[in-house]
């Protein structure tokens, strides 16, 4: 029953947020976002320890305002949700353009090798607009994502999510489904920078600290030569967004599987960091990307603040 009743309250707000205006919408959704990260003292502490860990030059005050940002950025995911059954072909370049150096061009050589695309993406800006923008441009693709627990809610964001033409990956049963995409020439989407278990994944730095990182991409990849190709969305003013699509990405072949997946994966870390470092504001700052660590490393949101900085400065020092 209160499972339900979450269910109509966040239908009721994407209905709501469907109809008002979008400026309207926008402001509202800032607002309320603010509110929520000065009332949720939780997630606004695992913020602000994921900057420090990223940015450790940035003082108290600009660490509070990128958080802020983050937050209203995550809100506005509410917004582009609610309004995808209104994505056409015809208008979605007023809402979001490819970027003219690094957009489509990059994206159509890398499907010309005809072997599919694994998109190397995270939680950037309004992470669910990039594949239904893509697809309402005429590229649909798959994306894998982990189910709600919210059984009704999950049923309706997946009809959102598969309305401009993609197809939803459950996690549960990803491997089989990525690969014959892949094996057909389609397009798989995969969001890889947030925490993951030993069993699905690897040890590698981000931003200097070990973070365990899901291996998917690479196997994929080194498994049936898709091009690998990192892509995210960048805000712009007036509430339109910029999609880019950079250069894809040569792998590391030796033959050594285990070593590849390994090597490939931190390749891959380090170009999810430089877009994080470029798009500070966006990048999905409440989450607890380094909460496994390797034996001998505590949990850093586990450290009063003395005991991080000092963690910090060894594994530092270490490199």
């Amino acid at each position: 029953m209160e499972s339900y009743f979450v269910y109509l309250i966040c239908r009721a707000a994407l209905l709501f947020f469907r109809v008002v205006p979008r400026a309207v919408s926008h402001s509202l959704l800032d607002l309320l976002a603010s509110l929520v990260y000065y009332l949720d003292g939780y997630h606004r502490r695992i913020a602000d320890v994921n900057l420090r860990i990223a940015f450790p030059e940035l003082g108290v005050a600009e660490r509070r305002r990128i958080a802020r940002r983050s937050f209203q950025n995550t809100g506005r995911n509410l917004l582009e949700i609610s309004r995808m059954p209104a994505l056409r072909r015809e208008t979605v370049h007023s809402l979001v353009e490819y970027d003219p150096e690094n957009g489509l061009n990059n994206y159509l050589a890398a499907h010309s090798r005809g072997k599919g695309v694994l998109y190397l993406t995270g939680h950037f800006s309004a992470w669910e607009l990039l594949p239904a923008a893509h697809s309402a441009y005429g590229y649909p693709l798959g994306f894998v994502t982990r189910p709600l627990d919210n059984l009704a809610l999950e049923a309706y964001l997946l009809r959102m999510r598969e309305l401009p033409g993609n197809r939803v990956i459950s996690k549960k049963s990803a491997a089989r489904q990525t690969l014959q995409a892949l094996k057909s020439g389609g397009d798989v989407g995969i969001l890889m920078d947030q925490n993951t278990t030993l069993q699905e994944g690897v040890f590698a730095d981000f931003f200097g600290v070990p973070a365990a990182t899901s291996t998917g991409v690479a196997r994929f990849a080194l498994h049936t030569g898709a091009a690998v190709v990192p892509v995210f969305l960048t805000p712009m003013r007036q509430g339109r967004y910029r999609m880019k699509f950079l250069p894809h990405l040569e792998l590391v072949r030796t033959g050594n599987d285990d070593h590849d997946i390994e090597v490939n994966t931190r390749r891959f870390n380090r170009v999810l960091e430089s877009i994080v470092r470029e798009n500070r504001d966006s990048w999905l700052w409440g989450h607890k990307r380094w909460k496994n660590q390797p034996p001998g490393n505590p949990d850093p949101y586990s450290l009063p603040s003395a005991e991080l900085a000092r963690f910090l400065a060894a594994i530092r020092r270490r490199d």
